[in-house]
């Protein structure tokens, strides 16, 4: 059974549409993707492939690789090709942001990880003809768990932080890490929706 390139090409466009930043990139993306459906399954797939790649290579931020790692609602063919493609896409962009804190970090190799072994469970189905593939996306999971251990030793361990009374989010910024302007950081830490009257006791970054 042959995916479902229609599905896979929406899915692109949607993370295209999401993540890429550089007109250049994004121009090129669009126009390739309006061609993809033209292509023989093999040239499809290895074009597929490495649109893939320019999109993960476009992840600056946490909410980028975030996005990147939503699930896609696909089975059969289309959900194996979907998910070796989100392995290495994952193994890639986890490397790309500054994680905001260990525990960010730690949970983004986790996903990495998860996504490596979904990966090379779908590349079963391919047999002797995926072996290549499989060797080269296990190596770089492995690689991209490794690097993201190391940005996880280097980034901020998280505090509990005690207030005792609820303060703007500015304010626990300033008095935190003697900037106001990390106020959007601190919120997104803690996960308050009210940043205006922060809970009273949150976790923060230690510096």
């Amino acid at each position: 059974m042959a995916a479902d390139k229609g599905t896979i090409l929406s899915w692109l466009a949607d993370l295209s549409a999401a993540i890429v930043v550089d007109n250049e990139d994004a121009t090129d993306l669009a126009l390739r993707i309006a061609e993809a459906p033209d292509l023989d399954a093999e040239s499809f797939a290895t074009e597929a492939f490495l649109m893939m790649r320019v999109i993960a290579e476009s992840v600056d931020s946490p909410a980028d690789f975030d996005r990147l790692a939503q699930s896609v609602a696909a089975t059969g063919a289309t959900g194996d090709a979907i998910a070796i493609m989100s392995s290495m896409a994952l193994a890639v962009a986890g490397c790309r942001p500054s994680w905001p804190s260990r525990p960010a970090a730690r949970r983004a190799r986790a996903r990495v990880s998860a996504a490596g072994d979904r990966g090379v469970d779908a590349m079963t189905q391919l047999g002797a003809d995926g072996a290549d593939l499989y060797a080269w996306l296990t190596a770089i999971t492995a690689i991209s768990c490794r690097i993201i251990s190391d940005l996880a030793a280097d980034a901020a361990p998280i505090v509990k932080a005690s207030t005792g009374v609820s303060l703007p989010s500015t304010v626990l910024a300033y008095q935190l890490y003697g900037d106001a302007n990390r106020a959007g950081g601190l919120v997104d830490i803690a996960g308050s929706g009210t940043p205006l009257v922060m809970p009273t006791v949150f976790d923060a970054l230690a510096s």
